[in-house]
């Protein structure tokens, strides 16, 4: 499966396993974790440039939503806890890793 077919077949009321499975046909996750350094580097860097692409395509065809001034973008794929999105005070949780992020926003906000 790749990405455009991915976009294709997840409902639209799915859930956070479904989602996992789905991306899990598109890429084998566990394998990221594997990857040298370099290769991860390469892998994000494509991913970056897809979602720079895809904010393009949503911004051209007028799907950007706003809030008080500030764009928003949706997400609604299972939470995995980085850095970037983890909440103050919590430290690194390699469970994700393991369970794709399934039911990880539990643990943070609820």
């Amino acid at each position: 499966m790749n990405l455009i077919d991915f976009a294709k077949h997840l409902p639209a009321d799915f859930t956070e396993q479904e989602f996992a499975a789905l991306m899990n046909q598109v890429i084998d996750l566990k394998s990221i974790v594997d990857l040298s350094e370099q290769e991860r580097s390469a892998l994000f860097n494509g991913v970056q440039y897809l979602v720079d692409f895809l904010l393009l395509a949503q911004e051209v065809n007028g799907e950007l939503r706003s809030h008080e001034g500030n764009f928003m973008m949706d997400y609604r794929g299972p939470f995995i806890p980085t850095i970037l999105t983890r909440p103050e005070g919590h430290g690194i949780d390699r469970a994700a890793l393991e369970n794709f992020g399934v039911g990880e926003a539990d643990k943070y906000f609820s």
